[in-house]
């Protein structure tokens, strides 16, 4: 005999799927926008031009340490003196720079790992009722949900320095952080600097959700019932 379908077992399974989509979708906004600033070489650029860091440094000497260090940072070497050319460092900024290794080679394991889950839990909503109905939500509400994240690190980015301060206490909590003004990591990277990275990940992230959030509440869902018709 045929079991008859739990809708109650179905509805909770639908349901933890839809909230966990939703919660790695955000992630993904936020790691998404963050990759697209870290690998725009434009942005760093016009920083460097805006800060005049290529004029007390060099342009092709400050551009060959950018290189270097996203070379690094995005690499599987977890010894920076390995590395090739930064040595110009100090072993204090190393260090530093051999904890932000950690950080973003976390996050990027975190992204990876997200978007095949995601993958997965999208094809099992595929296989249960009211998957259209599920996947706008997913849609809708992580983006809202991203949106809303924003608005709070808006507000709380009005006192910029209180909140990069308390950003580092929190990812660095070994306080190896701070450095004196004449550092090359403070020269090449100044408050300011990761204040207009901050801009341009949000704008990315507001762009992606808005896109988000535009496929789950338009009628792209009603395009293959409409060739049905």
């Amino acid at each position: 005999m045929r079991k008859k379908p739990n809708k109650k077992k179905d509805f909770a399974e639908q349901r933890i799927l839809v909230i966990v989509s939703i919660l790695l979708l955000v992630f993904l906004i936020f790691s998404a926008s963050f990759f697209l600033v870290f690998f725009d070489r434009s942005f760093y650029n016009k920083e460097f031009e805006k800060y005049e860091q290529y004029d007390e440094l060099g342009v092709q000497g400050v551009r060959n340490t950018v290189d270097y260090l996203i070379k690094y940072l995005t690499s599987e070497n977890t010894k920076i003196e390995k590395a090739e050319g930064l040595s110009i460092f100090l072993p204090e900024e190393r260090s530093h720079l051999e904890d932000v290794h950690r950080l973003i080679s976390l996050v990027k394991f975190l992204a990876i790992g997200s978007v095949l889950i995601v993958a997965l839990l999208i094809f099992r909503l595929s296989r249960l009722k009211g998957f259209k109905d599920n996947l706008r939500r997913v849609l809708i509400y992580s983006s809202i949900s991203s949106l809303a994240i924003i608005l709070i690190f808006f507000v709380l980015g009005l006192n910029f320095p209180a909140f990069f301060e308390g950003f580092h206490k929190l990812l660095f909590p070994q306080g190896n952080y701070t450095f004196p003004a004449h550092y090359l990591l403070i020269k090449l990277f100044p408050e300011a600097f990761f204040n207009d990275y901050a801009k341009k990940m949000f704008f990315h992230a507001i762009i992606i959700s808005l896109m988000l959030l535009f496929l789950g509440s338009s009628s792209a869902f009603s395009f293959r019932n409409a060739r049905r018709h």
